[in-house]
């Protein structure tokens, strides 16, 4: 079988959706190790270092551009199968009480997944494309030899306003429900699932990826608005 044609049935999808969720869930890591340099209390400093490096590093910026073709590659395999799995079973199934929570995460998948599509398309309208594409104020710093755009100013004043907060919170919200059913179901779709390290493999899932990165992210814009 070609791989064109592998890639085209249903466990060619899982895999597909399952590897790129695991590039994803490096970024998460790498972009809040960014993000939390706006709580750094040094005018912006350490964050607008970081990202006139992130925006002009043509290896990151490779990457960055293949970041959102593995978005949407996600997002669209994904949804194929959904509807796939949905045709197949066009009678709605009993829930089995017990494994009734498994279920409803799963049913839930492709909802919390659009959601979070939604977020992201929002972000990258509102911090991103500015960034790159207009003429955004830029600030000096000592040790710093030019101006650089001042993303970390832009970023406050954004989270002056609570409806952009609250829509930050749910976003991270989103992300932490998809991860936390995501993350142990790419372990299973690639077969790494066994008694040895299940266990591991559920706690990183649910309190690393699940909890406490979702947790960080949103608290950000929280503590940037209760401390305007």
């Amino acid at each position: 079988m070609k791989w064109s044609q592998f890639f085209n049935t249903s466990i060619g999808k899982k895999l597909l959706v399952g590897a790129t969720g695991f590039f994803l869930c490096s970024f998460v890591l790498v972009h809040l190790a960014g993000n939390l340099q706006l709580l750094y209390k040094d005018g912006g400093k350490a964050f607008n270092t970081y990202a006139q490096f992130m925006g002009h590093n043509s290896l990151i910026q490779f990457l960055a551009w293949g970041l959102k073709i593995v978005i949407v590659l996600h997002a669209f395999v994904a949804l194929q199968l959904t509807i796939s799995n949905r045709a197949a079973r066009p009678v709605k199934y009993q829930v089995n009480p017990g494994n009734q929570t498994s279920s409803w995460f799963s049913r839930q998948m492709a909802i919390m997944g659009s959601i979070l599509l939604i977020f992201i398309v929002v972000h990258l309208a509102q911090l991103w494309a500015p960034f790159h594409y207009s003429d955004m104020p830029t600030q000096s710093y000592e040790g710093v030899s030019e101006p650089i755009k001042d993303l970390y100013s832009v970023t406050y004043a954004l989270f002056q306003n609570p409806l952009w907060v609250v829509l930050y919170v749910v976003g991270m919200a989103a992300l932490s429900f998809h991860l936390i059913h995501g993350f142990k179901s790419a372990f299973q779709t690639f077969g790494l699932n066994h008694s040895k390290y299940n266990g591991l493999i559920n706690f990183i899932g649910l309190w690393l990826f699940g909890i406490a990165i979702p947790v960080a992210f949103a608290a950000i814009p929280v503590v940037i608005y209760l401390n305007k």
